[in-house]
């Protein structure tokens, strides 16, 4: 009894004098003297008051150890350090094995919240344009945690962060929203009330300066709308400004929550195993998000993919590792490509050998409506300057699909190839990849391979979103994005065929030792 008594005022003492972001972690060993005879009943009474979530009057959540610490913050406690020697190593927990023989059963850790209890139950397209009293009364009315934060959302763009309810303002409501979503693990409800709060990150500027060091640049929005290159080093003020400012479009504020959770994992991981962004020049935390989303898709086969805003920190950063990792054989090509094509990976050498294309190419290349010129490229440009590299990205970064982004990639090291091994042949004009990729699937749905896996293949943008005209039908785009690119009938193979088809509609010049030729 004076176990549990001793439990019980550290609980009420560490619930009036914490006043440290998030919650402490209380941890309570039992040993098996404390549980024998008479003493078993008081103890067990209080483990269920902990099992209820509450003991004394204190709010508590029970969980394995190593679950809570996943989830704990570590603090950096620099002015305790007096030399580099004295710094303590951290080890992490270890779970022992259980005994073959032991009859008892290891706890699991409490799993996250439902995904129905995370879902709304407004729709927030109805109370848009419903009057504020109403809005506000759904707000006091309303039980679910996603459906407060929601409508606190719709007041914030209406009435302002600052808004008055009871003499109470909405942000503080907000706040409230925040810490009890927090304690629940409604990890979909954190970010939107995070992001309606402009929360964010302290280590944020640490993470990209992580990533800059490393030759990389980092973008910050949405897929598919526009980006902010970061390129040095910024204040956290700055960040934070381009963060709610590129990556919250209407519906989508969670969005900036989660590029702020990535670029601190992107931080981490390029510190410690940089070889997993080999052949990204850009690390487009927005493209990775759709990456992440792909995985989730693939994963998910036929049933509903999760919900990414929904997992948990800690399966944010598991999953962004595995999306980092090498390429998987389970997944199909087609996988593959939105894979690597949102992560902007580029093959070894990538960047010189599109230099070796334009000194071949007087009329420049020309893909997705942008157009890199010949000169003043070459002429104000070195091969292996790092500005000609953000050029090329700066070209390929106007395809919106990451599967023909990288079949574009796929078909510069063909183009490359081809003139490097025939240096008597050069483009005539500009040369236009759209057009080469078009003929090479022309010449593919010729060989009637897009019927053979059409119905195979899962839905995707259409065609039109690539900026080219005169279009293959959309099961055949799929299937040859779905086709290895290496080996017999492979995409290389249809490429190559129409590069070198649109090579010969050129100008052939002849060499000086050439024996066909005439004088």
């Amino acid at each position: 009894m004076l176990l549990i008594d001793d439990i019980k005022n550290a609980l009420q003492f560490i619930k009036q004098c914490w006043k440290m972001p998030g919650r402490p972690l209380f941890l309570v060993l039992i040993h098996e003297d404390n549980i024998k005879g008479s003493r078993f009943s008081p103890v067990l009474d209080m483990l269920a008051s902990f099992k209820k979530g509450s003991i004394g009057g204190v709010k508590v959540h029970v969980d394995r150890l190593q679950t809570l610490i996943s989830g704990a913050v570590v603090e950096q406690l620099d002015f305790l350090r007096v030399n580099e020697a004295e710094i303590p190593e951290f080890r992490s927990f270890e779970e022992l094995e259980m005994p073959k023989h032991s009859k008892v059963k290891r706890q699991t850790s409490t799993p996250n919240a439902s995904d129905l209890e995370q879902q709304p139950e407004i729709s927030v397209d109805e109370w848009l344009h419903k009057p504020t009293d109403e809005v506000l009364q759904k707000f006091h009315d309303c039980d679910c945690l996603a459906s407060q934060a929601q409508l606190a959302g719709i007041l914030i763009q209406r009435e302002g962060p600052h808004f008055l309810d009871k003499d109470e303002s909405l942000m503080d409501e907000l706040e409230r929203i925040y810490r009890r979503a927090g304690s629940r693990k409604l990890w979909s409800v954190v970010r939107l009330a995070a992001s309606l709060l402009s929360k964010l990150v302290d280590s944020l500027a640490p993470s990209i300066t992580s990533v800059l060091v490393h030759g990389k640049q980092v973008t910050l929005g949405v897929f598919g709308r526009e980006e902010e290159v970061i390129s040095n080093p910024l204040s956290p003020g700055v960040i934070q400004g381009i963060i709610y400012s590129k990556c919250c479009p209407p519906g989508g504020e969670r969005e900036a929550v989660l590029q702020q959770e990535l670029v601190i994992h992107i931080g981490w991981i390029i510190s410690n195993n940089p070889e997993l962004f080999s052949g990204m020049l850009k690390i487009r935390v927005g493209w990775i998000v759709q990456a992440m989303k792909q995985e989730l898709k693939v994963r998910a086969g036929d049933m509903c993919p999760q919900d990414i805003y929904q997992l948990s920190p800690s399966d944010i950063k598991q999953l962004l590792l595995d999306v980092l990792q090498p390429q998987h054989t389970r997944r199909s090509w087609l996988h593959r490509r939105q894979i690597d094509g949102s992560l902007n990976r580029t093959p070894l050498g990538f960047y010189d050998r599109v230099w070796q294309i334009l000194e071949r190419t007087p009329g420049g290349i020309l893909v997705a409506g942008t157009h890199l010129p010949q000169q003043p490229t070459l002429s104000d440009m070195t091969m292996y300057e790092m500005n000609f590299s953000l050029l090329v990205e700066d070209t390929l970064k106007s395809i919106v699909l990451p599967e023909y982004r990288q079949v574009v990639v796929e078909l510069l090291m063909v183009v490359s190839i081809v003139l490097e091994r025939n240096p008597e042949l050069e483009f005539s004009s500009e040369v236009d990849l759209d057009a080469l990729v078009r003929d090479a699937m022309a010449d593919f749905q010729k060989d009637g391979f897009g019927k053979q896996v059409r119905r195979s293949l899962p839905p995707s943008s259409s065609w039109s979103k690539l900026k080219t005209t005169s279009a293959p039908p959309q099961d055949v785009t799929q299937a040859f994005f779905n086709t290895a690119p290496v080996g017999q009938r492979s995409t290389s193979s249809y490429l190559t065929k129409a590069v070198l088809v649109q090579l010969l509609r050129g100008d052939v010049k002849p060499c000086k030792d050439d024996p066909c030729s005439v004088s």
